[in-house]
């Protein structure tokens, strides 16, 4: 089981471990895109004016609305970083960076959903400013585990170049990596999408193989690049 295990989440390198985090957030009344687009353009000038080693920014919107949040802001650190940014954010930025923006967004950083993340295959080109992205939330069935999980990988690539489709154009897993709203699930089963037809194709092997092994709850969100 630990040599499985291995086999999906041993990717550090030099810069160490890779993580992703999502932050829920909430429209403010002044809300508008002209707004939004113009307080993340002050947000990475200030990433940049304070070395803050943010590697990428998403704004995901759900596809079908929730009572959660309005919006996910996803973040991605190498996770030697991570903890010094949000020890300066919280200590030196966050209550002004409230003050000035929450009538256009604002954001619950005391429920972040962190996770560790393992790529998985190749990274195909897409539109990172309109693109699909998709979360398998899923917990292994019992007398199931990793080694079923890298099995239906395998199978799974196969099936879609036996069909001829595109399939995703980026593939991840996701571990939690602390006590959050989805750290009771095993794993994060995540992919981004060029096109809804691309996600659509794919989601029905996904829906027939993995409930074999897991059973899953999903979300689906427009993604565009922030960072």
């Amino acid at each position: 089981m630990k040599n499985f295990d291995a086999a999906i989440w041993s990717n550090e390198d030099e810069h160490g471990d890779w993580m992703v985090e999502f932050m829920p957030c909430k429209k403010g009344p002044d809300f508008s895109e002209e707004k939004f687009k113009d307080l993340t353009e002050r947000w990475n000038k200030k990433m940049d004016a304070e070395g803050f080693d943010v590697l990428m920014a998403i704004s995901l919107v759900p596809v079908s609305s929730n009572e959660d949040y309005d919006m996910l802001w996803q973040q991605e650190f190498w996770t030697k970083d991570r903890d010094n940014f949000w020890r300066d954010w919280k200590e030196n930025h966050e209550i002004k960076w409230n003050e000035e923006n929450s009538s256009v967004l604002l954001c619950d950083t005391d429920n972040i959903l962190d996770f560790k993340a393992s790529l998985r295959g190749k990274i195909l080109p897409f539109d990172e400013n309109g693109y699909y992205q998709e979360f398998r939330y899923c917990n292994y069935k019992e007398g199931c585990n990793s080694s079923d999980l890298l099995a239906f990988e395998v199978g799974y690539q196969k099936e879609i170049q036996q069909l001829g489709i595109m399939g995703p154009s980026l593939s991840a897993l996701f571990r939690p990596i602390s006590e959050h709203k989805k750290s009771n699930y095993d794993f994060v089963w995540h992919q981004c999408f060029d096109t809804p037809e691309n996600q659509k194709g794919s989601s029905k092997i996904l829906d027939q193989g993995m409930s074999n092994f897991v059973t899953f709850d999903s979300a689906s969100h427009t993604g565009w690049k922030i960072r």
